[in-house]
């Protein structure tokens, strides 16, 4: 089942479409040369299924393109209503953000639309980070996955430490307003899904989430 918490947000710098939801900390100028503006007023952050991830990526797959240049778009032959679905124009705003890293030569963009760091300038995380252009995958052994969990349900607790989840979340970068509520259910969705090895989580353009055992 679709489960959706609704908070407000204001504008910030995050990861493009490679962006989650947390709090601007101290690492933003590390972070920068791998994160791009991202504006919302208000957001849905929903736990979709494997399946409804696959959908909402696929549905909008066959208009994601590379162009000769290696920056990426959305072909203008999208339908409208998948244009409004999936709320594309957030993802053609991360994009732009994105192809001024690969313009200035700070990313690459990948035959299969996976993005490629040239180089390690952005703060180091505590899991094995992936980029696509549909948003961020985290990857985590059993240990950080624990570890991640806590860091999660300490900062439902004490807002003061959601500025270090940037480290253990995927594309938790740059964003305000997360809610207590929010981040109780992420820990909870954590905690159930590592049986022993770890778990992956999806965080794609619209700011769903997926999570899968490992």
């Amino acid at each position: 089942m679709k489960k959706t918490l609704i908070f407000g947000l204001s504008s910030m710098l995050a990861l493009g479409s490679l962006s989650g939801v947390m709090v601007p900390t101290a690492d933003a100028s590390e972070n920068s040369s791998y994160e791009a503006t991202k504006s919302f007023t208000s957001v849905e952050l929903t736990k979709v299924s494997l399946e409804e991830s696959s959908k909402l990526i696929s549905e909008v797959a066959p208009y994601v393109h590379k162009n000769d240049q290696g920056f990426l778009y959305v072909d203008s032959s999208i339908p409208n209503d998948t244009y409004i679905k999936y709320d594309v124009a957030q993802l053609e705003k991360s994009f732009e953000e994105i192809n001024a890293k690969v313009e200035n030569g700070i990313v690459t963009v990948n035959d299969d639309l996976s993005i490629t760091p040239t180089f390690q300038t952005f703060a180091k995380k505590n899991f094995t980070s992936e980029y696509f252009w549909w948003g961020e995958r985290g990857t985590y052994t059993n240990k950080q996955a624990i570890d991640a969990t806590k860091s999660v349900n300490k900062a439902a607790i004490d807002v003061g430490f959601i500025g270090a989840l940037t480290a253990w979340i995927p594309g938790f970068a740059g964003v305000t307003g997360v809610t207590s509520a929010y981040l109780f259910k992420l820990g909870s969705d954590m905690e159930s899904k590592n049986k022993g090895k770890g778990f992956i989580i999806d965080v794609t353009w619209t700011l769903t989430y997926t999570i899968e055992s490992r």
